[in-house]
C-alpha cells in the first residue's frame, strides 16, 4: 500500500502539482498498464486518476512561451518592413515624378530633362503641324502652304462587270517615277480582278496600286495610284494594246483619264520657297518636321518653337500628387486612439528614420533660390503653398503665368545649373559628393589637348584625360567631369543646386533600393527575422521534444502506478480472506 501510494505522490510532485485528489482507498477496477503513446495518458483511461494530458501541455506551454515572444517580434517586425517599403514605393514615385525637372542630362544622372525638350505652337494645325527635335532653335517661323504634295492618280474606262472576262491579251509595263518598272502579262480570259490582281502583285516593286471603284450598277472603273506623292506613273503599252483596251492610254500612248495630278508640296519659310515631293518635310528647319495637311495660298501660319511647357507642368502636378500621397502615409503613421496610444495602422509611430525623412523633404522643398535675374524664387512662385498638414496645394494660374513668363527662372528654381564665363567649357557629368560650387578653373591646352588643370595654383584636383577635367576622389569636385573644347586660359564656374534636384537627392539617399536608409533597415530587420525564425524553430523543436520525453515519462510513471495497485488489490483479498 506504501508503495503504490508512493508513486502517485511522485507523479503528482514531478508535474508541479498539488495533489488534492490522493487516497489511499484501493481503486474496485482495473486497467491494463499504460503505454509510452500520448493517446493512452487521458484522464479517463489513467489508473491513478491524473489527467496527464494536461499536465504535459501545461508545461510544453510553458517553454514555448518564449518562442510566442519571439514570434510576436518577428510579426512586428514584418509591419514595420511593409511600413518601410510602402514609404519607400512613395518617395521613388516622387523623384520618378520630379527627375525630368532637374535640368540634368541623361550623363549627369536624369533620365530626361523637360527643359530640354522642344514643342511647335501653331497658329492653325488644320493647315500643317510641326514637331520639334529637343536640339531645335528656339524661335518663331512663318510658313505659307501653297501647294501639297499628291499621289498620281489614272483611270480606266468603265467596264460592265468585273468578274467576266475582258477579252483582253498582251503585256504592258508600268511604273513610278523613276522607280523600277515591272510587266504585267494578261490573257484573254481574265477579268477586271484578275488584272488588278496582277498589277498589285508587283507593287512592291513597281510603287502603284490597282483597285476598282463601282461607279454604279453595271459600270466598274480600274484606279491605278502612285505609292508616293509628287512622281507620275509611267505606262508603256505592249503587245495587244491591253492598257488602250482598258482606256488607261490613248491612241498616242498617253494618259487618257487622268484624275489626280502628281504634284509636288510648296511652301514658303520666312520668304524662302521650298519644294518637296513628300508632306513631310524634316530637312527645311533644323530639327523640325513640317507636316501638311491642306493648302491655303495667302494664309500665313505662325509657328513658335520653345520649351515643352505642358511636359513641365505634366510633372509639376503629377509631383504634387506624389508628394501628398507620402504625406497621407506619414500622417497616417501618427494617429492615436482615444486612449492617447498609437493606433493600429500607425505602425511607423515615433519612428525615428520616418521623422529623419519628414524633415529633410520639408528642408529642401523650403529651397529658395536667387536666380541669374536677381530675383529670390521659391515654391510659393510655383503656385504651391503647403496645407495645415504640410500637403501641397497648387493654384493653377500662378504655375500659369510664370511657365509663360519667366520658364528660364523655373529652371533655375528647379534644376542643377551651371554658370561659366566661356562657352568652350562645358557639363558632363555631376555627382552628389560635388560640394564646390564656384571656382575659377586654370586649364593648360598644348597641341590641342589639355595638359593640367588648376584652381588657386593647385593641380592635384582634376585628373586630365584628353579634353575631360575628371575630379579627384576625396576633393570637393568628386563627381564632376568637364569638358573644355578651347586654348588655354581662366575659367569662372559657379553650380547652383534647385529645389527638385536638391529634393531628389535628398530622397535617392534615403529611398535608393539598393543603398538608401531605408533598405537599410529593411536588410536589417530581415536578418533578425531570419535569426529570430531560426531560434524560434529550435524552441519548438526542443518543446516538441520535451514533449515526447515527458509522455514516455508519465507513461512508466502510470504503468508502475498501476502494477502497484494490481499487488494492493491483491494484498487487500488475501487480508479478507484471512
Amino acid at each position: 500500500i506504501r508503495a503504490a501510494i508512493t508513486l502517485k505522490l511522485c507523479a503528482y510532485e514531478e508535474t508541479g502539482a498539488i495533489v488534492a485528489a490522493m487516497t489511499t482507498s484501493v481503486s474496485s477496477t482495473t486497467s491494463t498498464s499504460a503505454t509510452t503513446g500520448y493517446t493512452t495518458l487521458q484522464a479517463s483511461d489513467s489508473g491513478t486518476g491524473i489527467d496527464y494530458s494536461a499536465l504535459i501541455e501545461a508545461k510544453v506551454a510553458q517553454r514555448l512561451t518564449r518562442a510566442d515572444r519571439i514570434d510576436a517580434t518577428i510579426t512586428d517586425n514584418e509591419a514595420t518592413i511593409s511600413a518601410y517599403s510602402d514609404l519607400q514605393d512613395l518617395l521613388l514615385a516622387m523623384n520618378d515624378a520630379i527627375d525630368g525637372l532637374r535640368n540634368r542630362t541623361a550623363s549627369t544622372g536624369a533620365s530626361e530633362n523637360l527643359f530640354s525638350q522642344r514643342t511647335a505652337y501653331v497658329s492653325d494645325d488644320d493647315v500643317l503641324s510641326v514637331t520639334a527635335d529637343d536640339d531645335a532653335e528656339e524661335g518663331t517661323y512663318l510658313i505659307e502652304v501653297q501647294q501639297i504634295a499628291t499621289k498620281h492618280k489614272i483611270g480606266s474606262d468603265s467596264a460592265s462587270s468585273r468578274t467576266d472576262a475582258m477579252g483582253l491579251e498582251g503585256s504592258f509595263s508600268i511604273g513610278l517615277g523613276d522607280g523600277s518598272a515591272v510587266t504585267v502579262e494578261v490573257a484573254a480570259d481574265d477579268t477586271l480582278e484578275e488584272i488588278r490582281d496582277s498589277i498589285n502583285a508587283q507593287k512592291a516593286t513597281s510603287g502603284v496600286t490597282a483597285s476598282i471603284v463601282k461607279v454604279d450598277d453595271g459600270s466598274y472603273q480600274l484606279i491605278l495610284t502612285g505609292n508616293e506623292t509628287g512622281q507620275e506613273i509611267a505606262l508603256t503599252d505592249g503587245e495587244g494594246g491591253v492598257l488602250a483596251g482598258l482606256g488607261l492610254v490613248d491612241d498616242d500612248g498617253a494618259v487618257a483619264n487622268e484624275l489626280v495630278a502628281a504634284q509636288d508640296a510648296i511652301i514658303v519659310v520666312d520668304g524662302v520657297t521650298i519644294t518637296r515631293d513628300t508632306n513631310s518635310i524634316d530637312d527645311a528647319i533644323d530639327g523640325l518636321t513640317i507636316d501638311l495637311y491642306s493648302a491655303s495660298e495667302g494664309d500665313t501660319i505662325s509657328v513658335e518653337v520653345g520649351t515643352d511647357l505642358s511636359s513641365i507642368k505634366t510633372a509639376i502636378t503629377d509631383f504634387v500628387d506624389a508628394y501628398n500621397a507620402y504625406r497621407d502615409f506619414a500622417l497616417q503613421q501618427q494617429t492615436t486612439g482615444s486612449d492617447g496610444t498609437a493606433s493600429e495602422d500607425a505602425t511607423l509611430f515615433s519612428d525615428s528614420l520616418l521623422r529623419q525623412v519628414n524633415q529633410a523633404v520639408y528642408n529642401a522643398l523650403n529651397t529658395s533660390v536667387t536666380t541669374s535675374d536677381g530675383d529670390l524664387l521659391s515654391l510659393a512662385d510655383l503656385g504651391l503653398t503647403f496645407d495645415s498638414s504640410n500637403k501641397l496645394e497648387l493654384d493653377e494660374d500662378t504655375l500659369n503665368s510664370i511657365l509663360i513668363d519667366d520658364i528660364d527662372g523655373v529652371r533655375e528654381l528647379l534644376g542643377l545649373n551651371m554658370e561659366s564665363s566661356s562657352s568652350q567649357l562645358s557639363l558632363l557629368r555631376y555627382g552628389d559628393s560635388v560640394t564646390a560650387t564656384s571656382f575659377t578653373l586654370d586649364i593648360t591646352v598644348e597641341d590641342g589637348s589639355v595638359t593640367a588643370a588648376s584652381i588657386d595654383g593647385d593641380d592635384s584636383l582634376f585628373t586630365v584625360s584628353g579634353k575631360r577635367l575628371v575630379g579627384k576622389e576625396g576633393t570637393a569636385y568628386e563627381g564632376l567631369v568637364l569638358v573644355w573644347s578651347g586654348s588655354s586660359g581662366s575659367v569662372d564656374v559657379s553650380f547652383s543646386q534647385g529645389l527638385a534636384d536638391k529634393l531628389y537627392s535628398t530622397v535617392e539617399a534615403v529611398a535608393d533600393e539598393y543603398e538608401g536608409d531605408i533598405q537599410a533597415m529593411v536588410n536589417k530587420l530581415e536578418t533578425e527575422n531570419t535569426q529570430l525564425t531560426t531560434r524560434s524553430d529550435t524552441i519548438k523543436d526542443n518543446a516538441e521534444s520535451y514533449r515526447t520525453r515527458l509522455t514516455a515519462y508519465y507513461a512508466r510513471l502510470e504503468a508502475a502506478a498501476e502494477t502497484a495497485n494490481l499487488l494492493l488489490q491483491q494484498l487487500t483479498y488475501s487480508e479478507d480472506d484471512d
